[in-house]
């Protein structure tokens, strides 16, 4: 009886042994850093960034209507991310036909006129089904949780992001 009493003992010190090391190490890891915060907005960069948030297609007519100039001072004045994305939209914007142009700008202007959760809720949709094979976006964009899911301003601008889906009535 005393032997096996010996046996347990020594049983749990090597599962107990075995295990605090371990737990040790885990207790050890230095936390990770936390994110760098970008700097705060300037008055001039969040009145920048409120202008092209109020009209956005107005905003692309303006900036491709300046001079080199005069586009290179208004870009200045957004943050480093923000005036990344903007020159990649107005790139994009610029090698459009002018028919492309106005159907862009009349997309910008139905997704400006959404309430922000819905307008998150369309991009949202949009990432999703970009990251499906063909059929499976297909099924998606006719399927009857879509067509409840999204009215048909927020359908249509989905829709219109995947020309090359035939849509089933």
């Amino acid at each position: 009886m005393r032997m096996g009493g010996f046996r347990f003992a020594i049983a749990a010190m090597l599962v107990c042994g075995a295990s605090s090391p371990l737990a040790a190490q885990q207790k050890e890891k230095p936390a990770k850093p936390p994110a760098a915060k970008p700097p705060p907005a300037s008055p001039q960069q969040k009145a920048a960034v409120k202008r092209l948030n109020e009209n956005p297609a107005k905003e692309l007519d303006r900036f491709t209507n300046m001079s080199p100039e005069a586009r290179e001072k208004e870009l200045s004045k957004l943050p480093p991310q923000r005036r990344a994305a903007f020159e990649q939209r107005l790139a994009r914007y610029q090698q459009m036909t002018p028919e492309q142009q106005e159907k862009f700008k009349e997309k910008l202007e139905i997704m400006r006129k959404l309430p922000k959760d819905r307008q998150n809720a369309v991009r949202q949709q949009i990432e999703q089904l970009r990251a499906m094979p063909f059929a499976e976006r297909k099924r998606a964009l006719n399927s009857e949780e879509f067509k409840q899911s999204f009215s048909p301003d927020e359908q249509k601008l989905v829709r219109e992001t995947f020309p090359n889906v035939k849509i089933q009535d």
